[in-house]
C-alpha cells in the first residue's frame, strides 16, 4: 500500500480524516437508519441504494423541494427517514 501524501503529517492527518469519516457514518448507520436499512451492509451498498438515486429539483412557492418515484418512496420509507433524521439523538456517557 502507498501513502497518499510524501510528508508523514499530512498522511497522519488524511487517516485521521478517514477515521472519523467512518464513525460518522457508522453513528448515521446506527442511529438514523437503522429502521430503513440493515446495520450490517457495506458502504457501497449502502451509497448505491440510500445515497444514490433520481431526484428532480423543483421550486415552488420559495421552497426547493426534491421529487423521488413512488418506488423510492416506498421502499426507503422516506418520511420515517425523514423522522429519525430530525430528532435528537441522545449521547449516553
Amino acid at each position: 500500500e502507498q501513502l497518499p501524501f510524501q510528508q508523514m503529517g499530512m498522511n497522519r492527518a488524511y487517516y485521521y480524516l478517514l477515521a472519523i469519516a467512518h464513525f460518522l457514518f457508522e453513528s448515521y448507520k446506527r442511529d438514523v437508519t437503522y429502521e430503513v436499512f440493515p446495520i450490517k451492509s457495506y458502504p457501497n451498498t449502502f451509497r448505491r441504494q440510500l445515497i444514490d438515486f433520481a431526484v428532480k429539483i423543483v421550486s415552488h412557492g420559495g421552497e426547493i423541494i426534491l421529487k423521488v418515484t413512488n418506488e423510492v418512496k416506498e421502499r426507503l420509507n422516506i418520511y420515517r427517514l425523514w423522522e429519525l433524521c430530525q430528532r435528537q439523538q441522545v449521547i449516553q456517557v
